[in-house]
């Protein structure tokens, strides 16, 4: 896959990250934010889906700069306090 067109996938999808600094990123030269390293490889790994590809997928991150987890991977203290609740101070 062309960077220019990994790069316009990523961007259509809502990365705001530009075509240089995708290209830098791959070639190891910088650092991205964890949710525009999610959104660029959601944008790979949708490609390898459309050609059936099997030797495997972009990593996600993991970690506490996570904000989109699902209330069942939060811990279990949390569970039954709404997402804005968290008992963490403003």
């Amino acid at each position: 896959m062309r960077i220019e067109d990994l790069w316009l996938r990523y961007f259509s999808i809502g990365g705001i990250a530009g075509q240089f600094e995708i290209e830098a990123y791959i070639h190891g030269a910088i650092a991205l934010p964890a949710l525009q390293r999610d959104i660029l490889g959601h944008a790979l790994n949708e490609r390898l889906d459309e050609i059936k590809a099997t030797d495997g997928r972009a990593p996600y991150s993991r970690g506490s700069e996570d904000a989109g987890r699902l209330q069942e991977d939060r811990p279990h203290e949390d569970r039954d306090r709404p997402e804005d609740e968290s008992g963490q101070d403003d």
